[in-house]
């Protein structure tokens, strides 16, 4: 009976987590930080010291 009542409990947290998943998805974790200067690191670069790539 503990058994049967345990496999209801994690079905049930299964569907709500899901459901909950699927119409309110996080968004927010996917964008990038705004603490990132790309300009900075690309006036940064050394392209002197490098090898050269498939630049040609």
């Amino acid at each position: 009976m503990r058994v049967l009542t345990a496999l209801c409990a994690l079905a049930v947290a299964t569907g709500l987590f899901w459901g909950t998943m699927l119409t309110h998805p996080p968004t927010g974790e996917a964008r990038p930080g705004l603490h990132i200067d790309t300009r900075a690191l690309t006036l940064g670069a050394h392209l002197a010291d490098t090898d050269p790539c498939d630049a040609n």
